[in-house]
């Protein structure tokens, strides 16, 4: 037995084809009511993913010009709970937590809502990679290395090849 998509005027030649091999075919429909009435589930919420590799922009200004600094990072937690570490004023391992409070910066801040989601990986060590593929693309200037891998110099060209949503390289305005 074979199992075909239905398509008008040409299914009902092949099921003929098929009769002439001996083989008996029939029709199963591409699309089901309930494939197109219902979804299982609502979609999550960005602060609710997990397994997240994420890019956080400071969204304060400074006297002349807004604050361009970034962070990026991976986490296996909802990006609520990561984003909310990085906002608290007590945390001394994050680089965003030190950004926003130990230098004196009270007009800097992020919100959950503005944290990009670059990739979504729930296996640890393919987020780590894909985490230290971004830093070394995007080149944040709040971390302070290359995330949890040290990439050898030959992922550099590969790279640099790829647009990993970064800012436009002189060679990509011409």
């Amino acid at each position: 037995s074979v199992s075909l998509p239905y398509v008008k005027g040409l299914s009902e030649e092949l099921c003929r084809v098929f009769r002439g091999y001996g083989c008996n075919a029939f029709h199963k429909p591409r699309n089901t009511l309930r494939q197109l009435l219902c979804a299982p589930k609502d979609p999550a919420k960005k602060e609710d993913l997990t397994g997240v590799v994420y890019q956080i922009n400071c969204e304060g200004e400074g006297a002349d010009s807004p604050c361009n600094s970034s962070y990026i990072g991976e986490t296996a937690r909802s990006l609520k709970a990561r984003a909310a570490e990085h906002r608290r004023p007590s945390s001394s391992t994050s680089e965003v937590s030190q950004h926003l409070h130990l230098n004196g910066r009270p007009q800097h801040h992020v919100s959950v809502e503005n944290i990009k989601i670059l990739d979504r990986e729930e296996d640890w060590q393919r987020r780590g990679i894909k985490e230290s593929i971004y830093i070394r693309a995007l080149k944040p200037d709040l971390n302070r290395d290359g995330g949890r891998h040290h990439l050898p110099s030959v992922w550099d060209v590969p790279i640099k090849l790829c647009d990993l949503g970064g800012p436009p390289r002189p060679h990509d305005s011409a």
